[in-house]
């Protein structure tokens, strides 16, 4: 079925409840040509701020992916950026997060894409088109908003965050519901808090 409203996901791909976001969107729609994907940055989200250790490795591996998909998507269409995010996505948060030279380089042979993007990582020459994206992620959700940022028609949400990927009616029946609340102008914001059945969220 066709969506009455385009379908969008902005996300950092370093981000691992992101990427369980977007193999929810993608289980929830008939045709994965009806779910657009876009590049942000918690790199620059987070640029400036005092952070600690771990999560100052995981800006830097920020800012090495956004070169790297910013350096695919001058050559890729949409189908091809969807299976270098999944390929991107099952290598990194499978192996505990590693952006290198050789990671890079094991993504490109699955891929069957050529070796110069490997430079990409450390080329400061991608940055201004990493920036702009992520100045669009932001002004389409009209204040500063971390990844996953999820665009039906004119609106967007923050999340939703998810721990795992529903089944699949499961699946549906949320895109049903974000899109229902999308048409609901008065609609602001919801939090589910912790309960003795999902007391690991």
């Amino acid at each position: 079925m066709n969506r009455p409203l385009a379908l969008t996901i902005w996300l950092d791909p370093v981000c691992p409840y992101s990427w369980t976001t977007a193999q929810w969107l993608l289980a929830a729609v008939d045709n994965p040509n009806e779910l657009q994907w876009k590049q942000m940055s918690l790199a620059l989200l987070n640029e400036g701020r005092e952070l600690p250790e771990p999560a100052r490795k995981r800006m830097q591996d920020s800012r090495a992916a956004g070169r790297l998909f910013a350096s695919l998507a001058r050559e890729l269409d949409s189908e091809r950026m969807w299976q270098a995010l999944r390929t991107f996505s099952d290598q990194y948060h499978r192996d505990g997060g590693t952006i290198d030279d050789q990671s890079v380089r094991e993504m490109l042979l699955e891929l069957d894409l050529p070796a110069h993007h490997i430079s990409s990582i450390d080329d400061p020459t991608f940055d201004a088109a990493v920036r702009d994206a992520h100045t669009l992620s932001q002004e389409a959700a009209g204040e500063s908003a971390g990844s996953p940022l999820i665009g039906i028609g004119e609106t967007v949400f923050h999340g939703p965050v998810l721990t795992a990927i529903p089944a699949p009616t499961a699946a549906r029946d949320l895109l049903t519901a974000l899109e229902t609340l999308a048409t609901v102008e008065t609609f602001a914001s919801v939090q589910r808090f912790a309960h003795p059945s999902n007391s690991h969220l």
